[in-house]
């Protein structure tokens, strides 16, 4: 499994001011692929799959997505023709296979997103919000980043999130009814509080981190104050 995937997604939707609501490991597996997916894209806006459309015989995603929806899946010979000339670029004795035809296989009708001119494999857009990327970790990655533009054109006008840390050497027991009572006052200006114990003691002595996130620098910004003063604690970044 890509250990950073979780990591990198997670930042990658923070800086864009999404929510991300959750993550789901399955199988190779069509019924579960099947199951997942369907209940996945209708309840939330994006949904994105990484991994299994290689040219292997457990490489189903592809084929599970179109299970899922209902549809058609059809040899694409754009992305055929892009594999065709980056592979060649690369390896002299490279040719087009039926295995590695799999690999342009997509369900009928579907976006493909074409974003980065050294990858010849597309970010396959299917039922409009599922998006389709490698489990490949550099190409995982590079994908992600190119589909930034889409997204902003997807979601027009969206504020990204700000989020401010406070460490403490109070323990989170100690801290928990203060902090309680703060998220209720501020649940209002849609800002979220959380904390984060240390196991034994981190950088500078640290028990606790507290993290405050919202999309209003300003309130983000006088929250944490607040509980700078309340909690005994000071502004960090990064781990501790």
């Amino acid at each position: 499994m890509y250990t950073n995937f979780w990591r990198v997604s997670a930042k990658y939707l923070f800086n864009l001011g999404v929510d991300l609501k959750r993550i789901e490991t399955i199988a190779d597996d069509y019924e579960a692929i099947e199951e997942t997916i369907k209940r996945l894209s209708s309840q939330h806006d994006l949904v994105f799959t990484s991994g299994g459309i290689g040219p292997t015989h457990d490489d189903i995603t592809y084929a599970a997505l179109a299970k899922a929806f209902n549809l058609p899946l059809k040899l694409d010979e754009e992305t055929c023709r892009r594999m065709e000339k980056v592979s060649k670029a690369k390896f002299t004795d490279w040719s087009l296979t039926e295995e590695r035809k799999r690999m342009a296989i997509f369900p009928e009708p579907s976006e493909k997103l074409r974003n980065c001119d050294d990858l010849w494999v597309p970010v396959v857009v299917v039922n409009k919000n599922v998006h389709v990327l490698p489990g490949i970790p550099r190409l995982f990655e590079s994908l992600l980043d190119s589909l930034k533009p889409h997204f902003e054109t997807l979601m027009g006008e969206h504020q990204s999130y700000y989020r401010v840390q406070i460490a403490t050497k109070l323990q989170e027991g100690k801290i928990a009814p203060f902090l309680t009572e703060l998220q209720e006052q501020c649940s209002s200006k849609q800002i979220k509080i959380g904390s984060y114990p240390n196991w034994g003691e981190g950088k500078d002595g640290a028990r606790v981190v507290v993290s405050v996130v919202g999309k209003s620098e300003q309130d983000v910004n006088a929250i944490g104050d607040q509980i700078v003063q309340g909690i005994d604690g000071w502004i960090t970044k990064g781990k501790l």
